[in-house]
């Protein structure tokens, strides 16, 4: 089918991998891309990937002859519409979107940072407190920073997804 189109489907909650699975198994194209990023949880970083765009899949298909196809799959809540008429994608989105993943998953960059930059420690036991960045350390994970405090400055090593610029 020439005619077919990239759609916004709109995916009931969490459900976007299930829908994903079950338009590919009626031989419909799917994009449900997903983000990679490190959290802080319970004293430790645990790498998390989760949807990109959570409730939400890319879905090519002929608009007329696929419709009831796509939009009664289990796990679809609607197609993205505006007044009642669906609107295809405009074209290289798809492409855009695909450029960034590495089978399916986008990483989120590491955050960078100049020397002298004032920097805010947002988890950990010194929360809150400020500093300045001083330089990155072998690794890339870790970062030397110039702790601040009220009559000095203390040198110490910190995860960088710890801090954010001031």
């Amino acid at each position: 089918m020439e005619s077919r189109q990239w759609y916004v489907v709109n995916t009931k909650p969490r459900n976007e991998e299930r829908s994903a699975m079950n338009l590919e198994q009626g031989g419909i194209e799917v994009l449900a891309p997903k983000l990679r990023f490190r959290r802080w949880k319970e004293g430790k970083f645990i790498d998390i990937i989760e949807p990109m765009f959570p409730g939400y899949i890319f879905v090519k298909f002929h608009p007329v002859d696929e419709f009831h196809l796509v939009k009664y799959t289990r796990g679809v809540k609607t197609i993205v519409n505006f007044n009642g008429r669906i609107i295809p994608l405009q074209k290289g989105l798809i492409e855009f979107i695909r450029g960034r993943l590495v089978e399916g998953v986008a990483t989120v960059e590491r955050k960078t940072f100049k020397k002298g930059e004032k920097i805010i420690i947002q988890e950990g036991p010194f929360k809150g407190f400020g500093g300045i960045f001083e330089r990155e350390l072998d690794g890339k994970e870790r970062i030397a920073i110039l702790l601040e405090g009220v009559d000095y400055c203390a040198r110490m090593e910190i995860h960088r997804e710890l801090v954010t610029k001031a």
